[in-house]
């Protein structure tokens, strides 16, 4: 028999072409322990980071969302075939759903790590933070919640920073204006290992809800 051929998986999306209905899930029932903190990595791509945080910190439940079918299959097959229970993954644009995923003040950390920075001006409408997102993103972030910001491209994360320096639900911990150090021990995403290896500069940023 021959090879099976792997399905293609498209670097970039378009969010506004995702017209799929997206049913949240009910977490009490998705996660054996659902009363653990709930972590949330936005663009999980292939799930390493994901699957990374669910093993190293198994007192916490992780959902991976992901805008590409083909990766959330090949995801959640793997989280079923190694049995892994405290992470799960939901394919949706983040945009579109992620009010209806999570209640008010429900997640503890949220990570949103090299999304695509849509380079044209013309696409800039189509980037993922942006300032509907960051309203979301206070309003489901529980008190002293964290959201971890990562990104190569500098334009990006200067206009990440200016929505979310000055939102009256963010403060950044590590000083006004001031970036995220590089932890020695973090956990490396597939993205952040190829831009370091390739000399790039990593952009990180970190706030917490008020």
């Amino acid at each position: 028999m021959g090879k099976t051929r792997q399905r293609r998986v498209r670097q970039h999306v378009n969010p506004f072409h995702f017209v799929r209905e997206v049913v949240p899930p009910d977490w009490r029932a998705v996660f054996p322990r659902p009363d653990q903190p709930l972590e949330v990595d936005v663009g999980c791509g292939n799930g390493e980071y994901l699957l990374a945080r669910a093993a190293a910190l198994p007192d916490r439940n992780h959902v991976g969302l992901e805008i590409r079918p083909v990766l959330v299959e090949r995801l959640q097959a793997r989280l079923a075939r190694d049995g892994i229970t405290n992470a799960a993954v939901v394919l949706c644009n983040a945009n579109a759903s992620f009010d209806a995923l999570f209640a008010p003040g429900s997640l503890a950390r949220v990570a949103v790590h090299f999304p695509d920075p849509w380079f044209k001006a013309r696409h800039h409408k189509r980037r993922l933070v942006n300032p509907a997102f960051v309203d979301a993103l206070a309003r489901a972030l529980a008190p002293g919640g964290l959201f971890d910001f990562m990104t190569d491209f500098a334009a990006y994360a200067e206009g990440v920073v200016a929505a979310l320096e000055v939102h009256p639900a963010f403060e950044n911990p590590h000083g006004p204006g001031a970036p995220a150090p590089a932890e020695p021990e973090r956990l490396l995403s597939h993205r952040e290992r190829a831009h370091l290896a390739k000399g790039d500069a990593v952009h990180r940023w970190a706030w917490r809800r008020r």
